[in-house]
């Protein structure tokens, strides 16, 4: 069975291209468009991993992580961050509450996969 990742991502052309890469890549992918919508979507279901945005309405995805990992049901979930921030105290603070990686934008689409698979190769250990 795929691996299930849930992508919180406003922009709707790199949602897209996340959604593309991702899927052609064997992963089953849920796309939500903000940090409300991404925690909604864990309460009902289970992923194996979700990628963030740093910059959405509603609910940041520095919001959105913190509400992840302070739930016992998803707080073992991966996060990858996916955003435009890319100021080096942002970086160390978005690790340093939990997150598995960050990916600065503009990205290579490869590489995006590349990392994601990482991640979850060592969320499985």
């Amino acid at each position: 069975m795929a691996q299930k990742i849930l992508i919180a991502e406003d922009d709707k052309n790199v949602q897209a291209l996340v959604v593309f890469k991702l899927k052609n890549s064997g992963f089953d992918v849920v796309a939500v468009n903000n940090g409300i919508e991404a925690i909604e979507y864990l309460k009902h279901s289970t992923v194996d991993l979700v990628m963030l945005d740093m910059m959405m309405p509603l609910m940041s995805g520095k919001e959105a992580l913190l509400v992840i990992k302070s739930e016992p049901k998803t707080k073992s979930i991966p996060v990858v961050f996916l955003t435009a921030r890319t100021l080096e105290k942002e970086v160390v603070e978005i690790l340093s509450l939990g997150a598995d990686d960050y990916i600065k934008k503009p990205f290579s689409p490869s590489e995006l996969v590349a990392r994601v698979r990482a991640v979850l190769i060592r969320s499985q250990r």
